[in-house]
């Protein structure tokens, strides 16, 4: 028999029995003792600990490693890890920054699976629990889908008409949407008309785009309850804004109707288009919802109530318990919790403010998650009060046939308070969509849980929140997907995870500071600091495709991933001009629409380039210099639209160029704050205010409009400065510069627009000859110092130089050569000899040649001065 842990082999009497057993006990306690002597003695030369928080550890279903720090003196050799099960690895590993323990679990389909890992050492023992879960087990009561039973439309393409509409199929999965007749605008109002059976409520509908052509812009909505669905009642108008997302319509009070009726009013690009239309009743027994509220605080499970006991918490859905157990026993991982919890910021909408602005869209996609996903992925998504807000999930992947590029939509997930459950169609990132009035007082933060098990965490940084380098080093090394978010004020970049690891591994402050800054710069220029960002916030969020070069278009701008070296490191974008101007050229195609028609596409963006180049404070500005002008305008008699060699769409940048940045050198460098912008910011103002309804479409307009903003925000008359640049020059032509346009501008338009800024009593001084550049700035090699003139310096225009010396001119033939011209800003050729005849050239260096195409006979030679005064220099 056993007893007292002894084998009694024969018969004993009983104090023998006793003395034994008390010697036993006796020699056991010695033993003991020594042994935890021993131990002692051990850790005061050895060390060996992991901390009792790593000795409980919760996976999600996904395969994943994860890593447990060890405190130890010990060589590797001198402990062990062990798992006896076949889905988890253990390895030991040793290196600068000490000893750890790698945990390796392969991908659970099935239930809950639970092992213990041994570790052993000659100092002490662990055991570490690891409990992985299975895939998503929760049944969640959705709303109820109220289907049509037919309906019409007013027009549509041949094969996609209205009931591609409540088909239940998306085009994402290779369905054809409802789409008005190709090539042509669509006959406003549309009228799409769903049936009803009438028995069953409606209370909200959902609108899906199909991200194109035809998403709906205005629109109205009418219900009816009549058998035959006539005399229609008008439940609303609504402007879906054209936007790339769903659009949600919910009724004031549920209506059982027998039809609802959409007068679409406008859509992008002039057609109507519809993914899919779905109409709902709410379900108001989520008996789910109910039951979470009896242990966790709210419907997010992000906290338990007070005294919940484990009755309560093993009732829930195994999802759950899982859930409440990590909260509870203190196991969820602090990185996975950063990123699966979060309260959202709200956003503008983009398609709004672009309209407002004059931009380009900036990008919607604010607020990323940090969870990657993939395709067939149940995805749990606890949503708290949303303030009666829209919100929704997009999971952004990728895009592109001739090289990859990020896409800037994806598949959309509207979201309700309480549990949503959602089968993801593709992969990619989740980004969390709330866009609304950012000034509403119901625009507040909305607290979102995504739990473990649904997708994987990847993390992102945040300027705001994370701040320094060693924070983004940290985030950028654990992440795993294929693209890494940093969120900075005003840009996000979303770049190849690889090429951050191997531009900038550590460092990402100088990067994100720098180009916050850039856009910031290009912002002051707007003149939008009335509005951003108490009324518009949104980033621009920049890509690092697979290809190309450089480009911008709405949502997105773009850089290609083997460049991002050189545009990320501050030192990098230094070193060389173009590592600036390429990418703040392509950030001004996002904020010039204001300053811009066909025929300047390419330049009036380039006022933002210049710009940010003079505020790096390193490079002068580019463009070519004004004798070509001369050349162009006066020798060949060309116009604004056409002077000069095409040198890309269709346009003379390089020539361009010089006139923004002109009014630039003037207006903000000599008579304001130079690093304060003023004028450029009311010229985009009036711009917007004033003639923000004549479209790019229309260059002949938008030209004179141009001339009568710069006028106002200067409060003088520029007749003389754009009658140089060629403006006042009749055009009936049509050009073309991405796309084909009519380009008009009548005698009556330009006797108009002059006699319009003619009220400014205050003539402007000749800001045509202006420059920033002197030929000393440049190296003998670049085409700058030969082109930048000799005269015409701004100093001479913020310190109005006069004329004091004798300025002399040697004629040979057509060719000039000035003497004692210094302090002149050109030299112009007139009819006449009082400094107002017509004028017939000018030049800004000391020898120039007047084109043969010009008759010099009886004009005269002019010395300019700073303030307009002409003097008079010398007969042909």
């Amino acid at each position: 028999m056993l007893k007292s842990g002894f084998f009694i082999h024969k018969p004993y009497n009983l104090l023998t029995m006793i003395r034994n057993i008390i010697a036993s006990l006796l020699l056991s306690i010695l033993w003991t003792a020594n042994m935890s002597c021993s131990d002692k003695d051990s850790d005061i030369t050895s060390v060996f600990e992991i901390e009792s928080t790593q000795l409980t550890k919760s996976l999600d279903n996904n395969a994943t490693q994860i890593t447990i720090p060890v405190n130890t003196t010990l060589n590797t050799n001198d402990w062990n890890v062990v798992s006896s099960v076949n889905w988890l690895f253990v390895s030991k590993k040793q290196d600068t920054n000490g000893a750890s323990i790698i945990i390796s679990a392969k991908a659970n389909a099935g239930e809950k699976r639970e092992t213990i890992i041994k570790v052993t050492s000659s100092v002490r023992n662990y055991s570490i629990s690891i409990t992985q879960y299975g895939p998503n087990d929760v049944i969640v009561e959705s709303d109820y889908l109220v289907q049509p039973y037919g309906g019409k439309d007013s027009e549509h393409q041949p094969g996609q008409d209205i009931t591609n509409t409540y088909d239940g199929k998306f085009a994402a999965d290779g369905a054809d949407p409802f789409h008005t007749p190709w090539g042509q605008s669509a006959h406003f109002p549309v009228i799409l008309e769903y049936y009803f059976r009438g028995d069953t409520e409606i209370d909200y509908l959902i609108y899906y785009t199909r991200s194109g052509n035809g998403n709906f812009g205005k629109l109205r909505v009418y219900t009816t309850t009549n058998p035959d669905r006539s005399g229609y009642t008008l439940q609303g108008e609504y402007d879906f804004k054209e936007q790339n997302a769903p659009s949600k319509v919910s009724f004031s009070q549920g209506v059982k109707a027998t039809g609802v009726k959409f007068e679409v009013l406008s859509g992008l690009g002039n057609f109507v288009s519809c993914d899919e239309m779905q109409f709902f009743k709410k379900n108001t027994d989520k008996t789910l919802d109910k039951q979470l509220l009896t242990v966790f605080t709210d419907v997010t499970c992000t906290a338990l109530k007070t005294g919940v006991d484990e009755e309560a918490i093993n009732a829930l859905p195994a999802y759950f318990v899982r859930i409440a157990e990590a909260l509870k026993n203190n196991s969820y991982d602090e990185w996975e919790k950063e990123f699966r919890i979060h309260e959202y910021e709200a956003y503008s909408n983009v398609e709004e403010w672009a309209e407002k602005l004059m931009t380009k869209k900036y990008s919607n996609l604010d607020n990323p998650t940090g969870i990657s996903v993939n395709a067939g992925d149940e995805v749990i998504v606890l949503v708290g009060d949303t303030h009666g807000q829209d919100i929704s999930l997009q999971c952004i992947w990728e895009t592109g046939t001739d090289y990859v590029q990020t896409a800037a939509s994806g598949d959309v997930y509207m979201l309700q308070p309480g549990v949503n459950k959602l089968m993801m169609k593709g992969q990619g990132q989740l980004f969390v969509m709330y866009n609304t009035d950012i000034t509403s007082s119901s625009a507040n933060p909305i607290k979102i849980h995504i739990p473990l098990g649904s997708g994987k965490v990847n993390g992102y940084f945040d300027l705001k929140k994370h701040r320094t380098d060693t924070k983004y080093s940290e985030l950028l090394h654990k992440a795993t997907h294929k693209y890494f978010c940093v969120r900075g004020e005003k840009i996000m970049f979303y770049f190849h995870r690889t090429k951050m690891l191997e531009y900038l591994p550590n460092n990402i402050l100088s990067a994100i500071n720098l180009w916050d800054n850039i856009i910031g710069w290009q912002q002051e220029l707007m003149g939008i600091e009335d509005v951003r960002p108490s009324q518009v916030n949104n980033h621009m969020f920049a890509i690092s495709p697979e290809g190309s070069y450089m480009w911008a278009s709405d949502y997105q701008i773009a850089f290609v991933y083997t460049y991002l070296g050189n545009i990320l490191l501050y030192d990098n974008v230094m070193a060389a001009e173009d590592n600036a101007w390429g990418p703040a050229h392509e950030i001004g195609h996002v904020h010039q629409e204001a300053i811009n028609w066909p025929s300047s596409t390419e330049s009036s963006n380039n006022l933002f380039s210049n710009y940010i180049i003079y505020r790096l404070g390193k490079y002068k500005s580019r463009g070519q210099g004004i004798n070509y002008l001369a050349q162009t305008v006066y020798g060949d008699k060309k116009a604004w639209w056409n002077m000069g060699t095409s040198t890309h769409q269709n346009e003379d940048t390089e020539m361009h160029m010089r006139m923004n940045w002109q009014l630039w050198i003037y207006y903000e460098r000599c008579k304001g704050n130079e690093n304060k912008p003023v004028f450029w910011p009311q010229v985009f103002k009036i711009m917007r205010d004033k003639y923000g309804d004549i479209p790019e479409s229309d260059p002949g307009k938008r030209q004179m409009a141009f001339v009568k903003a710069v006028c106002e925000a200067a409060q003088e008359d520029l007749t003389d400065f754009f009658e140089t640049w060629g403006f006042f020059k009749e055009v009936n032509t049509q050009i073309e510069q991405y796309g084909t346009y009519n380009y008009l501008v009548t005698a009556q338009m330009i006797e108009n627009t002059k006699s319009e800024i003619s009220k400014y009593d205050k003539k402007a001084v000749p800001i045509q000859y202006i420059e920033d550049r002197i030929a000393s700035d440049f190296p003998a090699t670049d085409y700058r110092a030969r082109e930048v003139g000799d005269v015409g310096y701004y100093i001479q225009f913020k310190n109005n130089i006069q004329i004091t010396k004798p300025v002399s001119a040697a004629i040979s033939g057509k060719t000039v050569s000035i003497a004692n011209g210094d302090e002149a800003v050109a030299f112009e050729i007139r009819k006449g000899t009082d400094g107002k005849g017509a004028l017939l050239y000018f030049a800004n260096t000391f020898q120039f040649t007047v084109p043969q195409s010009i008759v010099v006979n009886g004009a005269s030679l002019f010395a300019v001065q700073a303030d307009g005064v002409r003097k008079l220099i010398t007969q042909f």
